[in-house]
């Protein structure tokens, strides 16, 4: 049994495979970086392959190393080790009695590996009350223990538990690699694999959700449509009318991936990120930053909504860079706006009248 490729990630497997075969691994290990970046996928492959039965074989130019085929590599791969465990968010966190379990468990004897190993992935989402339990195993490990972290911005944890992590980040893979992987593995058409490549930012996981999100690609069209109706537009009415039926539209398709969640349809996290007032400031974002580059340079190359470039090419002449600028940083700003929590409402009809009144 065999886990999915880990695509551009060579250095961190490098980092990794050398303190596995020296025996110098740390007692724990905080692998973070975007969403969609294998990040967990990579804490996957590290607990294989420092509980592979057969490690000691592993290959000279091999990287991570796992057989696939002994006890230990089964049942870690099928989730049914005794001695791996995994620790998601219970509802929007991590809470105490999950970190408390842990620490209980994990100071136990491993029944058939010689590691307890645990596997914390959305490790940024832990309570505060979570990462200060936490931070009392890290201090004492307990022997033949193996503790991952997996997180997107260790910012938001406590500094003291990313210090007693050998820290690894995992980037962004590059576009050629990515274009390839994607005809290969997704068997997408070459158009497609070139404007998913772009869109996803350079993310495998991000581009394998985009394939097959629809929500997101209705809810992208129809904000790419309010956006162009508003800009420029000289009518106050009709760019609030825009921010009431955007803020809806958010809304029901917010809805929609929830009670796909709760059916146990898990919805794309594409489709989920962008329905909310936040994502949909982010893709907007993203569009005037295709104008500014479009308007600046004339690079299509450097486009990410490449299936709309003929829109782009027609607004990009309207505009100047100065105005595509300041549009977004003016749409950032009002993402963070929404981030602390301002009325949406207000916060949108802003926006949209500066869209029409192209100031």
């Amino acid at each position: 049994m065999r886990l999915p490729e880990i695509l551009g990630q060579d250095d961190a497997m490098r980092i990794l495979n050398a303190e596995i075969q020296s025996g110098t691994m740390s007692h724990a290990y905080l692998l973070w970086g975007p969403r969609g970046s294998g990040r967990t996928l990579m804490a996957r492959r590290l607990a294989l392959a420092a509980n592979c039965s057969m490690k000691d074989q592993a290959p000279a130019e091999s990287l991570l190393w796992y057989c696939g085929e002994c006890a230990n590599c089964a049942k870690i791969v099928a989730g049914v080790h005794p001695d791996f465990s995994v620790i998601t968010p219970s509802g929007s966190s991590i809470k105490i009695a999950q970190i408390r379990e842990m620490q209980w468990r994990i100071s136990l004897r491993a029944n058939e590996s010689d590691l307890k190993t645990w596997l914390i992935d959305d490790a940024d989402q832990m309570t505060e009350d979570a990462q200060n339990c936490l931070l009392k195993v890290l201090e004492e490990p307990p022997g033949r223990s193996l503790i991952i972290l997996v997180a997107q911005d260790p910012q938001t944890m406590l500094p003291t538990i990313a210090s007693r992590c050998h820290s690894i980040r995992l980037g962004a893979v590059g576009m050629g690699d990515l274009l390839e992987w994607a005809s290969r593995e997704l068997r997408l058409p070459p158009e497609r694999a070139r404007f998913l490549v772009a869109l996803s930012q350079g993310l495998p996981g991000r581009l394998a959700s985009l394939a097959s999100d629809h929500d997101y690609f209705a809810l992208r069209d129809s904000i790419i449509s309010r956006v162009r109706t508003v800009t420029w537009c000289g009518d106050g009415k009709l760019a609030l009318d825009a921010s009431e039926g955007l803020l809806d539209e958010v809304k029901k398709a917010s809805a929609r991936a929830q009670d796909a969640d709760v059916s146990g349809e898990a919805a794309p996290r594409e489709a989920l990120e962008i329905a909310t007032p936040t994502g949909a400031c982010d893709f907007m974002a993203a569009w005037f930053r295709d104008l500014f580059v479009l308007s600046l340079t004339g690079d299509q190359e450097l486009v990410i909504n490449r299936d709309y470039m003929e829109a782009l090419e027609e607004d990009a002449a309207r505009g100047s860079p100065a105005l595509f600028g300041k549009w977004t940083i003016r749409v950032m700003q009002a993402a963070r706006a929404f981030e602390a929590n301002a009325n949406p409402r207000l916060v949108m009809d802003d926006l949209m009248l500066c869209l029409a009144l192209a100031r």
